[in-house]
């Protein structure tokens, strides 16, 4: 049994399926445009990582492992790829997301869509072109200084950005929506385990798979994202809600059980109304 308002458009679930099969395929298609077009000029830009990257000013940069090198070309490219489609994404999430969303959660689901893009370009950019290279000529002047003679792969140092990248990418978008939810009043202490669920679940699996040839680094990484993205969403997975909603069950005389629901607002200031005092419908 359902409750079907005036409001609501009388679709069946499998108009639904079609339209999420019809945009994703959109996407998908859209990204392989986007992954081929930045493969013609990856060379370039990988050069230009590189020497960013690269800690010293002799030759001390090898590749080790060409076939790496390849496969390297393609995870960079498909990302970029991924990230140039990120406003066709947005909007096909909003388009086929808001009929189905109340006004809260359609206010959260468009905080989330702008503010995770926003995000993720300027800590990328801090780690990237400032943090990662000061980080790789601290380690080369240690290096230095015990007197070894220094070598370094071209492919771990872009492998290793790009890993940095993806943990970025995993930990805004999840502390995104957990942020989002909470300010938009979707998210307390009564739901948390609830949106714990839901968003640690899929980052879990998203960043599982990503690591499945290194399923101990898939852990640890997995591990410490959530436990980044508990952090930022502290302070609302602790907030009181503002309704406390009770469904409360008695008999009467006659033996009939009768549902009484209570409920206390927020807004009430000192300590909690007893049972008399709640509102009951």
């Amino acid at each position: 049994m359902s409750l079907h308002l005036s409001s609501d458009s009388n679709a069946r679930v499998n108009i639904h399926t079609n339209e999420l099969v019809a945009r994703t395929g959109i996407v998908i298609f859209l990204w392989m445009i986007a992954t081929i077009a930045w493969l013609l000029n990856i060379n370039n830009l990988l050069e230009y990582f590189v020497a960013i990257f690269n800690p010293c000013t002799g030759d001390c940069l090898n590749l080790y492992q060409p076939e790496k090198w390849s496969e390297l070309r393609w995870i960079v490219a498909a990302f970029l790829g991924l990230l140039s489609i990120t406003p066709i994404i947005n909007l096909q999430i909003w388009v086929f997301s808001k009929p189905g969303l109340t006004d809260s959660e359609q206010r959260m689901l468009r905080l989330v869509l702008l503010l995770a893009p926003v995000l993720f370009l300027i800590a990328s950019y801090v780690t990237i072109a400032e943090l990662l290279p000061k980080l790789y000529s601290i380690g080369h002047a240690v290096h230095s200084d015990y007197g070894f003679v220094t070598k370094y792969d071209a492919v771990s140092l872009i492998y290793f950005a790009m890993t940095l990248l993806w943990i970025q990418t995993l930990v805004v978008i999840s502390s995104a929506v957990m942020v989002c939810s909470g300010l938009t009043g979707n998210l307390d202490s009564s739901n948390a385990n609830w949106w714990r669920l839901r968003v640690y679940g899929f980052t879990s699996l998203v960043s599982i798979l990503s690591h499945y040839d290194r399923t101990t680094n898939g852990m640890i990484i997995t591990l410490a994202t959530i436990f980044v993205v508990e952090l930022i969403s502290r302070p609302w997975t602790t907030k009181s809600p503002k309704y406390d909603v009770k469904l409360r069950r008695s008999f009467t005389e006659e033996g009939e059980i009768i549902s009484n629901l209570e409920l206390v607002c927020g807004c009430v200031n000192g300590p909690i109304p007893q049972a008399e005092q709640c509102l009951t419908i």
